[in-house]
């Protein structure tokens, strides 16, 4: 084997490994947006915009890619991660009193923060693909999250399996969000391409 094909930019192996490197850098400036805590709505939407054109093979410059999606969803992006927020804390909230006080609403608070999950799962990605008003969004997400069950269930896996990485390794918080957002979108990307989303 010719030694100068091994390092040969356009190896098949370092083409995949660039592609990694640069979601983690992805990653990397999910986390550092997402530190005013507010923005987390609108770095994940660009985070998932930077994935989606990983995939289909237009990814560009990161940097401008990530924030220029961001500028653009900032204010949407914000208010609809302040609604899922709030709504999400009422019910972990209600789930813990629960717990002190009336153990068998505890599974009924934990229940509804499923729904809430699988309902809105897809808010941020349908957000990065194009702008909708406020209410299609969210009826949107709603619809695609309940009728597609499976794929909901497995970007909630994704991302319950990226938090554990996260608590159990917290060095990880710096660049394993690209990552996994490129592995879910890859099922979402699936989805949406087979239902013209």
């Amino acid at each position: 084997m010719n030694i100068n094909t091994i390092f040969d930019p356009d190896n098949v192996v370092w083409a995949f490994l660039l592609k990694l490197y640069y979601l983690a850098f992805a990653g990397l400036l999910w986390f550092l947006a997402s530190l005013p805590i507010i923005t987390i709505g609108a770095a994940t939407v660009s985070l998932y915009s930077y994935c989606f054109n990983v995939l289909e093979g237009n990814e560009g410059y990161v940097v401008r890619t990530f924030f220029s999606t961001f500028k653009r969803v900032f204010l949407q992006a914000t208010i609809v991660f302040l609604i899922i927020a709030a709504g999400l804390a009422f019910l972990v909230f209600d789930a813990w009193f629960f717990l002190q006080q009336i153990p068998m609403l505890f599974f009924v608070a934990i229940s509804l923060m499923l729904l809430v999950l699988v309902g809105t799962v897809h808010v941020f990605p349908l957000l990065s693909r194009k702008q909708h008003s406020l209410k299609t969004l969210i009826i949107s997400s709603c619809i695609l999250g309940f009728r597609h069950l499976p794929v909901s269930i497995t970007i909630l896996v994704i991302a319950g399996l990226h938090t554990l990485s996260v608590y159990y390794a917290p060095v990880t918080i710096f660049f394993s969000a690209g990552l996994a957002c490129a592995l879910s979108t890859m099922f979402i990307r699936s989805l949406y391409i087979r239902i013209g989303v």
